[in-house]
This record gives C-alpha cells, sequence and structure tokens, in this order.
C-alpha cells in the first residue's frame, strides 16, 4: 500500500515540497496538498504590484494546475487540527485525512490587528490585498512624510538559531527604493521625505557590514533616512507612535506586521513557546518523526525568506524518501541570505550573504544584471509553476561574485 503524504500549505516550501517529491518518489507514494487558498503566491512580485500597479494576477497561479502536473491531489479547505499523535488531519468542513507522514509549509498569518490604527491608516505590501490596495492609496497620494519598516520578531527557545529582532527587512529595502523613484516620477519627491525604521538597533540586521555599506550608501545618495530600535505603538490619520514614547508625522506609513503561526498548529501542540514549529536540521519536527516542516512556520527559519524555505523544504523531501528507502543525498542545512531588491527602471541590488550563519561571504551585485535576475525568476517560477532554477544557477551566481 502506497505511503501517504500530506502537505499543508501551497507556498514557496510547500510547492518546493511537492515537486521535490515527486521527483524522489514520483507515484510511488500518495501525495496530498491542502490549502484554503485557490492560488499560490510569488511574493516576490509584490512590490511590483503596489508600486507599479502589476495585475496582481502576475503574482500568483492557480495551484490545482501545479498539483495536477505532479500528477498528486488538491484539496482546497481549512485545517482546523492535527491529531499528531493517530496521524490525522481534521478540516473545517468535517473531513479527516490520515498520514503517514506529514509536511508543514503553512506558512504564517500577518497580524495586521496587532498595529493600533493599521486597518485605516496602514498600508502594507505581504499579501494579495494589501499590495493592490497600496496601490489605489499611491494613486490619490498628495505628498508628505513616508515610514516604511517592519513589527518585531520574536524567537523561540527549542532550537539554537539567530536571534533578530526583525522578520526580513529585504522587502523594506526595495519598497523604499522602489517608492523613491515613483514619488520622483510624480513630482513629490521634496515633499515626501522616505524613512526607514526597524525595530532592531542595526537595520539590514541579518547581512554584514559590506552589505550593509552598500545600502547605507545608496540611501544616503536617494535621501532616505534610516531609524533603528524603533517599534510602532499605533498610527493614526497624521502621526506614527513608536513604543519609546516619540512620534513623527506621517502621511503614509507602510509596516510589514508580526508574523503569528496559525492557531492550529500551537492548539495541536507543534509548536514551540513562541509559536513556531522546532526541528532538526533535516527539517524533521523534535517531537514527531513523521512530521516536517519548511518555511516561514519553522523556527529554524531566520529570518523569514523564501530562500529558506525552499531549501528546507528540499531537504524535508530529500529526508522523506530516505526514509522509505531512497539513496538520496540529503543536502546540508547550509543557509545564506539570497534576495534581490528592485530599486528604479531596469535597476536592482541583489545580496548574498552567509555571515549571519558563521560564513564569510557578503556581497552586493548592484545594477542591470541584478534586475534581470529577479525579473528571470519570476517569470521561471510563475511559467513552471513553481519550480525553481536549476541547482547549478546559485553555485554559478556565488562563483560570478567572487570574482567581480
Amino acid at each position: 500500500m502506497k505511503k501517504r503524504i500530506i502537505i499543508i500549505g501551497g507556498g514557496f516550501g510547500g510547492i518546493t515540497a511537492m515537486h521535490a517529491l515527486k521527483k524522489q518518489l514520483g507515484h510511488e507514494v500518495e501525495v496530498i496538498l491542502i490549502d484554503y487558498r485557490a492560488n499560490t503566491l510569488n511574493k516576490p512580485r509584490l512590490p511590483d504590484v503596489a508600486i507599479k500597479g502589476e495585475s496582481i494576477e502576475h503574482a500568483r497561479f492557480l495551484m490545482k494546475k501545479a498539483v495536477k502536473q505532479d500528477g498528486y491531489n488538491l484539496i482546497q479547505e481549512t485545517v482546523k487540527k492535527i491529531d499528531a499523535k493517530n496521524q490525522k488531519v481534521f478540516l473545517s468542513e468535517g473531513g479527516i485525512e490520515e498520514y503517514d507522514y506529514l509536511i508543514l509549509a503553512t506558512g504564517v498569518e500577518k497580524h495586521y490587528s496587532g498595529i493600533e490604527g493599521f486597518t485605516e491608516f496602514g498600508y502594507s505590501v505581504c499579501d494579495d490585498v494589501q499590495a493592490p490596495r497600496l496601490y489605489r492609496r499611491l494613486q490619490k497620494f498628495k505628498g508628505g512624510p513616508v515610514f516604511i519598516g517592519s513589527m518585531p520578531y520574536k524567537s523561540g527557545t527549542r532550537i539554537d538559531a539567530p536571534k533578530l529582532l526583525a522578520p526580513c527587512e529585504g522587502p523594506v529595502g526595495e519598497v523604499m527604493f522602489m517608492l523613491q523613484e515613483f514619488l520622483t516620477k510624480k513630482g513629490l519627491v521634496e515633499s515626501s521625505p522616505i524613512t526607514a525604521f526597524s525595530p532592531a538597533k542595526i537595520f539590514f540586521e541579518d547581512v554584514g557590514d559590506a552589505v550593509r555599506n552598500d545600502v547605507g550608501a545608496i540611501m544616503k545618495k536617494e535621501g532616505i533616512g534610516l531609524m533603528t530600535g524603533k517599534i510602532v505603538s499605533k498610527i493614526d490619520e497624521k502621526r506614527i507612535y513608536f513604543e519609546d514614547g516619540t512620534s513623527e508625522l506621517c502621511a503614509l506609513p507602510i509596516i510589514l506586521p508580526q508574523y503569528k503561526p496559525y492557531a492550529f498548529l500551537e492548539e495541536s501542540g507543534l509548536t514551540d513557546d513562541a509559536g513556531f514549529i522546532p526541528t532538526d536540521k533535516q527539517m524533521r519536527h523534535l517531537d514527531f518523526n513523521n512530521i516536517f516542516a519548511a518555511g516561514d512556520a519553522t523556527a529554524l527559519s531566520v529570518p523569514k525568506l523564501g530562500h529558506i524555505a525552499v531549501i528546507q523544504a528540499e531537504i524535508a523531501a530529500k529526508t522523506i524518501a530516505a526514509d522509505l528507502g531512497k539513496k538520496v543525498e540529503i543536502p546540508a542545512f547550509d543557509p545564506a541570505i539570497l534576495c534581490v531588491m528592485e530599486r528604479s527602471n531596469l535597476q536592482a541590488t541583489m545580496i548574498y550573504s552567509n555571515v549571519l550563519y558563521g560564513g564569510k561571504r557578503d556581497e552586493t551585485l548592484n545594477g542591470m544584471i541584478a534586475f534581470m535576475m529577479k525579473w528571470g525568476f519570476d517569470f521561471y517560477y510563475n511559467f513552471t509553476r513553481g519550480h525553481m532554477p536549476p541547482e547549478f544557477a546559485e553555485k554559478r551566481l556565488v562563483q560570478y561574485l567572487s570574482k567581480k
């Protein structure tokens, strides 16, 4: 009888895990992907939706097409509870799905309601509702101070992972640069100073000094301000308020909210003291040998980055294949910060850094090549319905950066 593998979540981690299982195990196993959404979202494309007004359809594709492509099954429904001891997933409509292996790739909820005043006055770029909403606001924007930053991240204590106060500041960097270009074209740049803020004492704390200095130099050239050690307490129509008692005039607050794991994970006894899923470095749950996890919901995913979700999903799928008797080389969990921040038309900054994890690489690539890399990834990911570029691509990229 075929082993039954359930994947919960159809984002970067879930789709990557599904494709990896297809490659390693084919139809020797039954694979079911469960997600309440109809579409999978290419989140790196969302700033283009928010600032440039690209159609949201350019940032997503139908999940069922990706699942059908692999010959597996999709259940479009919300998970209510997991009974890990009895290996059952309970669905909101009353269905119960049993599994031999479970991969949790749920992502996280964006806790917008945790920011007082956000619903009325705040904006973001983190999902397919907020990104178009920000674009609509920009079409009516008449100028004034702009603040862009993130809410703090809270780590658990069960595993050894970097302790960061910001979940991921790449989107902050990308939005501030793209918005500067937008305001310049609209003739509003003089009346609309942009200030980035971070809950951490260091902006871009997940990379090294070389990357920070490069990004800082571009910020200085563009006239973008910076405030560190700032946690938002509330916003209103005219001001942004911080927990240290200070406030600033603000016509447009753009905030990455707190990352909050889904409640059913904690209620099912699968999380650590901060609500994230504790795993070893083969992405196996610390308490349940047949449960794996990948992506933002894991405690090991620091910062919360799509590239890390993909690495974790590949490891999880290959570890399951090895459990089932396949001769598979399971890659080491050797993460790096890899992201591309679009800045202006045909210009971008690509970051590759592993300093946070004890490595020595801390490099940027600025210009049109970086822009084309982002464009190429977005096109490839959507066209192939969630496949990643070939493994050699990152190796060639690192080689190129070391020679530039």
